[in-house]
């Protein structure tokens, strides 16, 4: 895992950590789903972007699949588009 910027709070990062050991390995983590609850148990003001982020490489790091599912028709996390080769 990267060096963490100054700016990221570590009690987000212990939380994500604790959240991820405690989630199943054959479900997906719900990336929106899990930066909801980092919210409510940490007092931060790390936008959702940065939580779902360090969601996403922590996640990663495990090997843990992932699913972006989140309300609404507005992405928070960005997924890039794969385009096939000409």
């Amino acid at each position: 895992m990267r060096e963490l910027p100054k700016d990221i709070d570590a009690d987000v990062v212990i939380e994500i950590s604790h959240l991820l050991d405690d989630s199943p390995l054959f479900v997906p983590v719900r990336v929106h789903e899990l930066a909801a609850r980092v919210r409510q148990k940490v007092k931060t003001g790390l936008p959702d972007l940065s939580i779902e982020e360090l969601i996403v490489e922590m996640a990663s790091v495990r090997r843990l699949a992932m699913a972006f599912d989140l309300p609404g028709s507005e992405n928070v996390v960005q997924i890039p588009v794969r385009h096939p080769r000409p």
